[in-house]
Order: C-alpha cells, then structure tokens, then sequence
C-alpha cells in the first residue's frame, strides 16, 4: 500500500473514531459489560471469563482502528516532508 492509500485510510479510521456513533457504541457496549460483570455471580468464573474477552475484543477493535489512523497521520506526514524536500531542492536546481 502506498503513503496516499495509507492517508485516505487513517482518515477514513479517524472519522469513525471520532463519530459520534461510535462513541455513543462504544460507551453502551463498554458499559452494558460492566454492568454484567458488576450482576455477574462471583462464582461465575466461566461468565467472568467471557465478559473480560469480550471487553478485550473490544479493545483489539478500537485499538486497530486508532493503529490505522496513527499510520495514516505519518504517512501524511512523510508525505509532507518529501513535498518540503522537493520544494527545497527546486531553489536549488
């Protein structure tokens, strides 16, 4: 995948980070888990099990999503810096 790929990608992960659905998601999942955990019977050890693999699910989901638009800002910015390198030599030449 090339640097504009990996830009049009980060930015596309950015914005469902930062959409209100997602988050409005994000916070009824996370908390309806924690709600479970809280019902949840101490002996439950098997239901215990599953409701923190679940909130590490979610975890793994978010923290990808993050990972792509964090590889999309430094593509954006490697980009950014060849066109200034690009620029600068043209004084030059």
């Amino acid at each position: 995948m090339n640097a504009e790929e990996e830009v049009i990608r980060g930015g596309s992960a950015r914005e469902v980070l930062d959409s209100t659905v997602f988050n409005e998601a994000k916070k009824h999942v996370v908390d309806g888990i924690n709600y479970q955990m809280s019902k949840c019977p101490i002996h439950d050890q098997t239901m215990h099990t599953r409701l923190i693999m679940m909130l590490q699910l979610w975890q793994v989901l978010e923290g990808y999503l993050q990972q792509v638009a964090d590889s999309g800002r430094m593509a954006d910015f490697q980009l950014a810096q060849q066109e200034e390198q690009r620029k600068r030599f043209k004084l030059f030449g």
